[in-house]
This record gives C-alpha cells, sequence and structure tokens, in this order.
C-alpha cells in the first residue's frame, strides 16, 4: 500500500488567507455536518487532500492533525507590519491618519466581511517602496490592484491586523467613556458648589 503524506501547517502565518476564506464559507453553519466530515474538510482545506485521499489515513492521525489545527485556528497573533509574498515586500500603513476618504471607504466596506478581507487588505497593507532599518515607506493606493495577490498573504496577518482595531476600537471606547464620566462628574461638582454658594 502506497504511503500518504500529509503537509500540515505549522501555524498561522502558514495557511493563506484564501484557505482561511474558504474555511470560514465552509463552516459558517457547522451544524450541516458531523464531526467526521468536519474533520474530513478541513484536511482538505488545510493540507491539500481529496476526502478519499482523507478516508486512508489512520483515524488516530486525523484527530492529531484536526486537534492541532484547531488550536492552531484560535491564535491571536500581535500586529504585523510587514510580510512578504513572492518576493514583494509588503508593509502596513505607517500613518492611518493618511489615509485618503476613499482608501478609508475601501477598508472600511470590506473589513467586516472575510470574504472580501483581501480587498480590505489591500488598503491597509501594500509594497514596500523604501526601507531603512524598522522605517519604511510604501507605494501609493491604487484601487483592488494588489487584493488578488493579497489572498495569499499570510492568515496570521489579517488576524493580527484584525485584533489591531478590536484592540484600538475598545481603548478609544474606554477612553471616550472615561471622560464622559469625568466630565460629568466635574459638571456635577460645579453644580453642587453652586447651589452651596447660593
Amino acid at each position: 500500500m502506497k504511503k500518504l503524506k500529509l503537509l500540515v501547517p505549522t501555524d498561522l502565518s502558514s495557511i493563506p488567507l484564501y484557505q482561511y476564506q474558504e474555511f470560514l464559507r465552509t463552516f459558517e453553519d457547522p451544524s450541516d455536518m458531523t464531526d467526521d466530515e468536519a474533520s474530513l474538510k478541513m484536511l482538505e482545506i488545510f493540507c491539500g487532500v481529496t476526502q478519499q485521499e482523507g478516508l486512508k489515513f489512520k483515524m488516530s492521525d486525523v484527530a492529531i492533525v484536526v486537534d492541532k489545527l484547531n488550536k492552531i485556528l484560535i491564535t491571536k497573533p500581535s500586529l504585523i507590519t510587514k510580510f512578504t509574498i513572492g518576493g514583494q515586500k509588503f508593509g502596513f500603513i505607517p500613518e492611518l491618519n493618511d489615509l485618503s476618504f476613499g482608501e478609508y471607504i475601501d477598508a472600511e466596506n470590506n473589513l467586516s466581511d472575510w470574504e472580501n478581507m483581501h480587498k480590505a487588505m489591500a488598503v491597509l497593507y501594500r509594497p514596500i517602496d523604501q526601507e531603512y532599518k524598522d522605517k519604511y515607506t510604501l507605494k501609493d493606493y491604487d484601487g483592488p490592484h494588489y487584493s488578488e495577490i493579497l489572498k495569499n498573504m499570510p492568515t496570521s496577518v489579517a488576524i493580527s491586523c484584525l485584533i489591531f482595531f478590536y484592540d484600538l476600537e475598545t481603548e478609544l471606547l474606554e477612553t471616550t467613556l472615561n471622560y464622559s464620566l469625568n466630565n460629568k462628574n466635574q459638571k456635577n461638582q460645579v453644580l453642587a458648589q453652586k447651589r452651596i454658594s447660593e
């Protein structure tokens, strides 16, 4: 019997974005499949084996691989600012305040939809034009030109970017809430002092 080889991703950076998008599409409603069907589908998506090939692996091996994949998929990486695809270095936009209104709209419209995540990433990650140590400049944004290329970006980059924005939004909400509470307390103190003086 011919020995089958299984190439298993080692971390989120070894899973291209298009595979993760396919995974999310496939598992949108996990109640549609049994655990065994889900395991075979994960092998197909992440390891590149057909379902027929997947049936030939030992049950214990499949369980180990699926467990490893599940652990990889819940990883929460810190913001990744640079990565390379096919010899081209990409960098995270250094100044979010410098986004044009059109860039902002393109990013905003696609960031909440995993099906279009590569389009949002094409706004936020651009080819690096010049680089010196940790500093770099990016090429100008030209619409979704790089979005198809970025379907091959590491999933870890996209997830790290979303976590960055989630943390930023949470921090902003906390700051706004604290400011509002402090401002309200100050107004109440001024009103109390005014009543006392009256």
